[in-house]
């Protein structure tokens, strides 16, 4: 596509019912073509060991992964995509931001993809039936979560962690998925991180209604670190990979979300600043610009998905369904 073409992106909400079928199973046999291939790239081919990683790691998601997967045909590649253990390499850029608001805490967060490899779905469900977590997510791998928030309180985001690093472990998606699914609490979701393997360096913030956070340093190749850093982008600490840091920019807006923590309560300031160069991003044609800024409320258990000229909203408590299309920007704004 020609630079000064817009990119065009189509997003529709869809809510699961228990053990019901719909919308995700077409969202499904629409996206399954191009996941095949994309995990026909992996150098894991084995569903089985990738099932039995999934059974030992998060055991709780086992219900929910055979349900998917008999509704989705129940074929051995089926069963490899939905345990995303060792999936293709995919690297992604993001910021993120904890604010304190009069109204509770958000979790603002920016997602730099390619527009033609995202789900594009606001997926409300409840896997678990009355006893299992009500979520909203943004998917990613249709069933793994890129933003999302749970009726207990807790909302967690995730990005790349900036380092060239690869091995044994789930794709952060679907990591996401498990601590909505499974957690309450930061304590809760903390443990959770501690002993997940992922299968490259990532970044994952997680808050709670009440405010508690946490900024969780993961890879392949370390121990989980924790710190109480209220801004991150896609780098843990030193500049590991300069080349990836210098093309999307990561300390430049890590600097620009960390001026925001002063006026923590100024949460219309951080909307403009993140719909803005540096933080919002337009590098379509390298498939690392801004798809949206996802604006997570704890306490409300809201979603709110942010463009410079448009946002909608969604809530856990009024599952909707209703497809959007929204221009990107070819050219970022200057705050």
């Amino acid at each position: 596509m020609p630079l000064d073409q817009p990119h065009i992106l189509t997003i529709r909400s869809i809510a699961e019912a228990p053990g019901a079928g719909g919308a995700l199973d077409a969202a499904f046999a629409h996206a399954w073509p191009a996941y095949e291939r994309w995990m026909s790239r992996s150098e894991v081919s084995d569903s089985s060991d990738c099932v039995r990683q999934l059974r030992s790691h998060m055991p709780e998601l086992m219900l929910i992964f055979e349900s998917l997967l008999h509704r989705f045909g129940g074929s051995d590649a089926v069963a490899r995509f939905l345990t995303l253990y060792a999936p293709p390499r995919v690297v992604r850029a993001c910021s993120q931001l904890v604010l304190d608001t009069d109204d509770g805490p958000v979790l603002l967060r920016t997602y730099d993809h390619a527009p033609h490899l995202f789900d594009g779905l606001v997926l409300h469900s409840r896997w678990g039936g009355k006893r299992g977590a009500k979520t909203l997510a943004v998917t990613d791998c249709l069933w793994g979560a890129l933003d999302g928030v749970n009726d207990r309180g807790l909302a967690v985001t995730l990005a790349f962690g900036g380092r060239n690093a690869i091995g044994p472990g789930f794709s952060a998606p679907l990591i996401v998925r498990y601590l909505l699914e499974t957690c309450g609490s930061v304590a809760e979701a903390r443990k959770a991180l501690d002993r997940l393997p992922v299968y490259m360096p990532y970044t994952f913030v997680v808050v709670d209604a009440e405010g508690t956070f946490v900024t969780a340093f993961l890879g392949p190749d370390r121990p989980a670190h924790f710190v109480t850093r209220r801004a991150s982008a896609n780098h843990q600490g030193e500049n590991e990979w300069p080349e990836y840091a210098a093309q999307t920019q990561s300390f430049e807006r890590l600097a620009c979300a960390e001026k925001l923590i002063k006026a923590s309560t100024d949460l219309d300031r951080a909307r403009r600043a993140f719909l803005s160069s540096p933080l919002w991003r337009s590098d379509y044609a390298k498939a690392s610009g801004t798809l949206y800024i996802a604006e997570t409320s704890p306490a409300k258990g809201t979603l709110t998905l942010r463009w410079p000229d448009r946002f909608e909203g969604f809530r856990l408590d009024a599952p909707s369904e209703r497809t959007i299309t929204v221009e990107l920007p070819t050219a970022p704004q200057v705050m």
